[in-house]
């Protein structure tokens, strides 16, 4: 796959991460404006947590990757 088109496709999965999100939080609060708010803060929370998540990865990889080429 290009990495535009994983761009697009991330694009995409992000959409339809907060029409869910929305329409859930529509159920549990009843109400469009906190839906919107809280669909808006998982999203930007969701965008945190994926960067500190890829940077425990890329160590946690690095360090493997040392002990089995000096093994």
């Amino acid at each position: 796959m290009s990495k535009k088109m994983l761009f697009y496709k991330a694009i995409i999965w992000q959409i339809v991460g907060i029409v869910w999100i929305t329409m859930f939080s529509y159920l549990w609060f009843g109400n469009w404006n906190k839906s919107f708010l809280f669909s808006f803060i998982v999203m930007i929370l969701s965008i945190f947590v994926y960067v500190i998540y890829e940077i425990i990865w890329a160590k946690l990889t690095a360090n493997i990757k040392k002990k089995l080429i000096f093994d």
